[in-house]
């Protein structure tokens, strides 16, 4: 069972809001009751949930609830074409799809607001830290998470918008209306120290409640972040620590597909992962489960995220990872599900399944397995989301080898999901060649987990690739920021300036 963080006090990191934004005459008058800021942050307990507050962000709409994969995957060419549903909810995300890009798209925005929500909730801990009375050790590992989420949040701002406002302290009103766009130089600097003080006092096995920062977390995502930066030798030096720790290895063969549909959260392959609960009392309520209920074949009226042709069609035959990301219409033999519960897996589409599906194609990753799939229960699925796993990890390690030039050391990491994917080793050495088997590897191994689009992007092949679907350089590098942004900072401007 997953344990389930208190979230009671969330509501504490909204009181600086008041301090910040209200008149002097509110801000000066003495509360008596209640959680304020000055009988706050006293104790090692206090703190534990301001901690609690930032993590919190990982579970909203804009991280990975839900923008995950539309920010990530929707305007890739593993999601196109067809994309359905293009009334209410769903035409943010076609319009996503179809680089429809306006700065009122609902997952946009999200990701906008949340990002800055968890980075002001970490600088406000991180802030109080120092003059609270606890452990010393356990101060220095709520530190180290506080500054791994920032850098979590901040990775998240920067590939989405590109130079974004720069903030590492509470800010007043003023200061906060002068703020204008920094350099994404300036910020990878800073998620670099953050990440690299916290692997140096986070704990290497996982914690409890499961969910929190590891030191393998914050090597893996420096690895990732250098990987955004082309420093390959240091993208190799911390994904190199994440494999030496010898705290994950990949699952089996067998095991793949239960990685995704919520049979075997926090694995040996985890190294972060979205703690999803299924909390919601109805479709359109706030939720902090993962929003499978958008993925058919859970319910019958929705397509949304539609695979393109390509997206399977890059699969060779018999690799295993295709039945795990994929289900198709007509497969031979037909591709099984469990979509009641029963036990049985039945041919899809079959059972509590739609008929129809734009590319004869389902997503199947973080489609529930073994649960009633009518629309009645859909709210109930609480399938976790990899923020980050291994096999990622050795992807970015072989990448950074191979473009260093060292191929067998960046073959020995690929190949090892090439034997769990029950395919052929690769064992080309050329440079460029290499270079692109192992991209190629990638979109396999990390289909539809939100990192294609903005791989597209750091690879400097998204207009080649993308433009045939309505990509166009100088428009959509970039998602544009929220319109009320700009009038709250006028030094702010949209992106390109």
């Amino acid at each position: 069972m997953k344990k389930k963080i208190d979230f009671r006090l969330l509501l504490l990191c909204a009181i600086p809001v008041l301090f910040t934004f209200c008149g002097e005459e509110f801000v000066t008058k003495e509360f008596k009751n209640g959680v304020v800021d000055e009988n706050f942050f006293q104790d090692a307990v206090h703190a534990e949930q301001a901690l609690t507050a930032v993590y919190d962000i990982i579970s909203e709409k804009g991280l990975y609830r839900e923008a995950i994969n539309v920010l990530g995957d929707a305007p890739s060419d593993d999601i196109n074409e067809l994309t359905g549903d293009n009334g209410d909810y769903g035409t943010y995300f076609r319009a996503a799809s179809d680089f429809r890009w306006n700065p009122s798209n609902n997952f946009s925005t999200a990701r906008w607001y949340d990002a800055y929500k968890g980075i002001f909730r970490a600088n406000i801990l991180l802030e109080k830290l120092p003059d609270i009375e606890m452990d010393g050790n356990l101060k220095s590992r709520f530190e180290g998470e506080a500054k791994f989420l920032r850098a979590l949040y901040y990775f998240n701002l920067v590939v989405a918008f590109g130079d974004v406002p720069f903030v590492t302290t509470v800010l007043t009103r003023d200061e906060y209306a002068e703020l204008a766009r920094t350099n994404r130089s300036i910020i990878f600097a800073q998620m670099e120290q953050d990440l690299q003080d916290a692997a140096a006092v986070l704990p290497t096995a996982a914690s409890d409640p499961v969910g929190r920062a590891t030191k393998g977390a914050a090597n893996g995502l420096l690895s990732r972040i250098y990987l955004h930066q082309d420093k390959w030798q240091e993208a190799s030096t911390a994904a190199q620590s994440v494999i030496s720790q010898g705290t994950y290895e990949l699952v089996s063969s067998e095991n793949y597909v239960n990685l995704f549909n919520g049979k075997m959260e926090n694995s040996v392959e985890s190294i972060m992962e979205f703690q999803a609960v299924g909390l919601a009392p109805g479709f359109w309520a706030n939720s902090e489960n993962f929003y499978s209920i958008h993925w058919s074949p859970v319910i019958g009226w929705a397509n949304w995220f539609s695979p393109s042709v390509e997206s399977y069609e890059q699969f060779e035959d018999a690799d295993i990872r295709r039945k795990a990301s994929v289900l198709l219409v007509g497969a031979d033999p037909p591709d099984m599900l469990d979509t009641d519960g029963d036990g049985i897996q039945e041919p899809f589409p079959s059972g509590n399944m739609r008929t129809t599906y734009f590319n004869d194609a389902s997503c199947r990753k973080w489609l529930p397995e073994g649960k009633d799939m009518a629309q009645s229960a859909n709210n109930n699925f609480d399938v976790n989301f990899h923020i980050i796993r291994y096999a990622e990890v050795l992807l970015n390690h072989a990448e950074a080898e191979a473009e260093l030039g060292n191929a067998t050391s960046a073959l020995a990491s690929v190949n090892q999901l090439r034997v769990r994917a029950q395919m052929p080793e690769f064992t080309e050495t050329d440079q460029s060649t290499l270079r692109q088997l192992i991209r190629d590897e990638r979109r396999r191994e990390l289909l539809f987990e939100g990192h294609r689009y903005f791989d597209l992007h750091r690879w400097n092949i998204a207009a080649e690739v993308l433009s045939p679907l309505g990509y166009q350089v100088g428009r959509h590098e970039y998602w544009p920021v929220p319109t009320a942004e700009l009038d709250l900072m006028p030094n702010l401007t949209q992106y390109p300036p």
